[in-house]
């Protein structure tokens, strides 16, 4: 269990180096471009030896989540990775002290930080869950994906309605979802040796869950206010893979009345300072001028591959 806590932190940290990297050099490549001027951007980015850096950190960051999940249960690795919003807040505060036209954080930001790590902290302590099963009881996850992919159905239906209401929070709870259904897939995929990868229809739904969390998620960042769809993403990835880790794999977390106190406070707290952090930091992103690019897409949300694209405004790094 240690070492999968030590490699999910690592791979928080990974995440969070990626992500601020990235935001700041999109940040100063895109200043001298006009509106619009996307093409030219990338171009510029991918010339760029900070902005590459910042995708091998995203690359070890994938690594490493791949390997906690084969010391340790999704019901503690996922929710560790989400401490990535906070690694990032504080790198990303200590590289712009030296930027004053950049906005720090806020205390509002720092209190949500703050609860953050407490809730983790507490979440693990009181958790101890026994590792269940190796690969995934085909059955219920079966049925997770198909509700994801409802979810995702759903969601699009009501995105291509003529001027639909809550259009980005709608996209953005299929992303979180979908986020989530991959964080549980990568702990089978992992699971096989390498000679088995190609032969397991869990790779391939896999590459498919990233692939269409990833539009959503882009589409949820197109389609509305950041503040609107960020929190519901970045509170559901972690909670969509600590619930149904144990009807697919039989992850129990310790029994016992303090236990579960603990559990359900670890939780809650999660979900509340995940969803405040997250709010703040967009308000944040939202109120910059954005220097080239049409509006940015997100903050810094934690753990996943998909996560780490190049940035579409101010904002930075999005998924």
């Amino acid at each position: 269990m240690t070492a999968a806590i030590l490699l999910a932190l690592l791979s928080a940290c990974a995440f969070a180096t990626s992500t601020v990297v990235q935001h700041r050099c999109a940040t100063s490549a895109g200043e001298s471009l006009p509106d619009g001027a996307v093409l030219r951007l990338v171009g510029r980015l991918v010339r760029h030896r900070g902005w590459l850096m910042g995708q091998v950190a995203a690359l070890v960051g994938f690594l490493l989540h791949a390997a906690a999940l084969t010391f340790g249960p999704v019901v503690i690795v996922q929710p560790l990775l989400s401490g990535g919003l906070v690694l990032s807040l504080a790198l990303g505060a200590l590289i712009d002290r030296r930027h004053p036209e950049r906005t720090l954080p806020d205390r509002g930001q720092w209190v949500a930080a703050a609860l953050v790590v407490l809730a983790l902290a507490v979440f693990v302590v009181s958790a101890k869950p026994d590792h269940g099963s190796e690969f995934a009881d085909p059955a219920p996850l079966l049925a997770c994906l198909g509700a994801g992919a409802g979810i995702m159905v759903l969601a699009a239906l009501w995105a291509l309605r003529p001027a639909p209401p809550h259009k980005a929070l709608a996209l953005g709870i299929a992303a979180g979802f979908g986020f989530g259904l991959t964080g549980l897939l990568l702990k089978d995929v992992v699971a096989h040796p390498p000679a088995e990868l190609l032969t397991s229809w869990t790779t391939y739904v896999l590459l498919a869950s990233g692939a269409a969390s990833i539009v959503f998620a882009q589409w949820a960042y197109q389609s509305g206010a950041l503040i609107e769809m960020l929190p519901a993403m970045a509170v559901l990835e972690p909670l969509v893979a600590v619930g149904l880790a144990t009807l697919v794999y039989d992850e129990r977390l310790q029994p016992g009345a303090l236990a579960h106190a603990g559990q359900a406070f670890g939780v809650v707290a999660l979900v509340v300072g995940v969803a405040v952090l997250a709010r703040r930091s967009a308000a944040q992103e939202e109120s910059e001028v954005p220097l080239g690019l049409p509006p940015p897409a997100s903050f810094a949300v934690p753990h996943s591959i998909e996560q780490h694209e190049p940035a579409v405004g101010r904002g930075g790094p999005r998924r």
